[in-house]
């Protein structure tokens, strides 16, 4: 291909817009030559086609391994199913997945106030140490951060125009989060319970955390949701106008128009309705922290937990008294009737876990620790397990004599526990164990206690909180000082009428109310065993006198409630947050309706007036309009440039293009935006034409008819062109 002629040609060449080399008469544009529709449609699919989407890929790759350009869908308008008929059938798995990661996380997330007692519950199975409840956290993390990456990767790509096609191995996996969840809720409850019953207390201090987070989801989600919304009404609108420019009249609303507005109803309202009930979550919201000022009682005291357990092994005497050491009111422990009858503290039924029984009697470390002389087990070491199996993750340093010193302990006699206490002036509370069968003193294991206490020890009564429910009667009557304690709650009558003065509770049974109802009748309440700090806040907020803990050095440093504030105070962080995150949904949305309506482009128009390429959408074809704006740009600065297609006449310019195209030659301009009137082919590198145009079957594909067009204007000017000569 050539061109004749080497006269240099001036255009015009305009600073904000590179123009693609098109047909021209003189210095203007003519529009009669294409039909912007056309060209278009022309751009649209070859910028979808030849475009790089490198984000969109890599959403693609991850989603449904489609890596590659041509493996995609792209949904032209609203009508379309977002998703293939496999993946529509497979949703719902993928939803109970999500609920069922989310519902697992929380409630390990919930747990890890039981970390501890969880892991020892299980070593009792497995024989050996392990963070088993770290481990639980770690995999519900991961499950659920995978249900939710494939769910906002859906929503991404489904905000860009592609059709979801969940691929096979993301399929495998979301099946076995939802087998792994629904497997650990069957063999977990069982046995444990107790401890999912807990996340209704916890609610009452994590919702408006969740209150918090449901809004800030919402927030972050608005945005797809709200171009998806922006996409769909503006193929609505482009619907309605090409009927209209078709027909010359306002149609009734066709029914391809109507399933688009069905399709935006559906999304906004689902989306509304989720939001609308993260907003109320906080009406079903009953905290003991909400309370008006001055209202609140005083701070719990702390009861140690088998001595402190994270700062020394559990129940040794170097425990007991770093739990005095760190302010505790009152020790805990367990209690035991070795096989001579001597009260010693052990809280397993083996001595496997706390001892070194595996090295000093290895065939017997399945034997129940009642069964033992006290000879025999005045000889194990209960210190030195404390550091092989580190039992507490946050465990505080010692000092290298505080290590020598819990290395070297072993199992307490209750008389050394109760001197210890008498004498530190400390409250005592304990549980007893009867003995096994086969034990001398099944049947007298209480008095066997009472007789240590009040005889060889001689405890205050006062400091005695008697805990043990056998033979209650029988206790009262020889030791009618000691303080009864029950360890579940009754009616209050029935309390009163077995002179129960305080109870022992689990922390699930915490309720304001009660204790308030309580207290009136001169009842105390003791929660066990509360080791975060929320939990300990949520205690002093119920009015709870005192908590049993294995963390007092932590709560110890708590000097106000978390979360404590009024209703007024809440009420109006809650409104406000919601009133904040509605304003800024609405922005997101407006702000989307108004770019995909097109203003932008119009005001994009103003400021360019010219006819570029990029710039064909949302365009009028106004040729007196344009003609005006070029001939107020006729003052532009004019260089000189080497010939080019739109020097030619329409028909030899197409004459040529025609021939590179059968040719397979490349095209040294695009119509991409990169293309400059003008320029020389030299300056172009890298932007070529496609021109591989495919074919439509029985009907020729949109370029062939932009082509087959000039091809028929451009004979018509060589026949009369023909026609002048002759």
């Amino acid at each position: 291909m050539s061109f004749s002629g080497s006269k240099k040609s001036k255009i015009i060449v305009y600073p904000e817009t590179r123009l693609l080399s098109l047909p021209s008469k003189g210095n203007f544009f003519d529009p009669n030559v294409l039909e912007m529709k056309k060209i278009k449609k022309v751009r649209r699919r070859m910028t979808q086609r030849y475009g790089r989407h490198r984000f969109i890929a890599f959403l693609q790759g991850i989603y449904s391994c489609h890596w590659k350009r041509h493996q995609w869908v792209h949904l032209e308008d609203g009508t379309q199913p977002c998703c293939v008929t496999g993946d529509q059938i497979f949703f719902p798995f993928l939803v109970a997945a999500l609920c069922m990661s989310l519902i697992f996380l929380y409630m390990w997330l919930e747990a890890r106030n039981d970390y501890a007692s969880f892991d020892e519950f299980v070593y009792q199975f497995t024989n050996s140490w392990f963070f088993w409840s770290f481990f639980l956290v770690i995999t519900a993390s991961i499950m659920f951060s995978y249900i939710i990456l494939l769910m906002i990767i859906g929503i991404c790509l489904l905000t860009y125009g592609q059709q979801l096609h969940l691929h096979w191995c993301n399929k495998i996996g979301v099946l076995l989060v939802l087998s792994i969840g629904i497997f650990g809720f069957l063999s977990i409850n069982p046995v444990y319970e107790e401890k999912w019953r807990a996340a209704e207390v916890s609610l009452q201090v994590t919702v408006p955390y969740i209150h918090f987070f449901g809004i800030c989801v919402m927030v972050l989600f608005s945005w797809p949701i709200a171009i998806y919304f922006a996409k769909l009404n503006k193929t609505a609108l482009v619907l309605m106008k090409e009927e209209y420019n078709d027909q010359q009249e306002v149609p009734v609303e066709s029914r391809k128009i109507m399933k688009i507005r069905a399709n935006q109803f559906v999304s906004v309202i689902s989306f509304l309705v989720v939001l609308l009930i993260i907003y109320t979550i906080p009406l079903g919201m009953q905290s003991p922290c909400l309370r008006e000022n001055k209202t609140l009682g005083p701070k719990p005291t702390f009861i140690g937990h088998r001595g402190a357990p994270m700062l020394a092994p559990e129940n040794t005497q170097m425990a007991f008294e770093k739990a005095i050491e760190h302010g505790a009111t009152g020790l805990e422990t367990d209690v035991t009737l070795s096989y001579d009858g001597v009260p010693f503290l052990m809280h397993d039924p083996t001595l496997r876990r706390t001892t070194n029984i595996h090295e000093i009697l290895p065939d017997f470390t399945d034997m129940p620790a009642a069964m033992f002389t006290w000879q025999t087990l005045e000889t194990l070491n209960s210190g030195q397990w404390f550091f092989k199996a580190k039992p507490y993750r946050n465990t505080a340093p010692l000092t290298k004599e505080e290590e020598k010193m819990a290395k070297n302990q072993s199992i307490m006699k209750l008389s050394n526990f109760l001197r210890l206490a008498n004498k530190e002036n400390k409250l005592v509370i304990f549980d007893l164990y009867r003995p096994p069968r086969k034990h001398p003193y099944r049947d007298t294991w209480i008095m066997k206690v009472l007789d240590v206490m009040m005889n060889e020890v001689g405890i205050k009564s006062h400091l005695v909180l008697w805990l043990p429910g056998q033979f209650r009667a029988d206790v009262q009557m020889i030791a009618p000082d000691y303080i009864q304690v029950l360890g579940k709650k009754l009616p209050l009558p029935d309390l009163l009428r077995m002179g129960i003065k305080g109870l022992n509770l689990a922390y699930k049974d915490m309720n304001r109310n009660d204790v308030k109802e309580y207290e009136k009748y001169g009842i105390f309440t003791n929660i066990y065993v509360v080791n975060e700090p929320w939990l300990y806040s949520l205690a002093w907020c119920a009015g709870v006198h005192s908590v049993t803990t294995n963390t007092i050095q932590i709560l110890k440093k708590i000097k106000r409630p978390y979360f404590l504030m009024t209703p007024n105070e809440y009420m109006k962080m809650w409104i406000l947050l919601d009133f904040l995150s509605a304003f800024i949904i609405t922005i997101v949305f407006f702000f989307h309706w108004w770019r995909e309506k097109g203003w932008c482009e119009l005001i994009k128009k103003k400021k360019s007036p010219v006819f570029p390429m990029s710039g064909v959408t949302n365009i009028e074809e106004n040729i007196e309009e344009v003609q005006k704006q070029n001939k107020d740009n006729e003052s532009q600065e004019e260089i000189q440039v080497s010939p080019s297609p739109s020097d030619k006449n329409t028909g030899d310019y197409w004459d040529s293009f025609l021939e590179m195209k059968s040719q397979n030659v490349k095209m040294t301009r695009s119509l991409s935006t990169e293309s400059v009137i003008g320029s020389n082919d030299d300056d172009l590198q890298g932007n070529t034409f496609p021109t591989n145009i495919s074919k439509d079957t029985g009907k020729g594909s949109d370029e062939e008819e932009v082509l087959g067009m000039q091809m028929g204007k451009s004979q018509n000017g060589r026949a009369t062109k023909g026609h002048h000569s002759l």
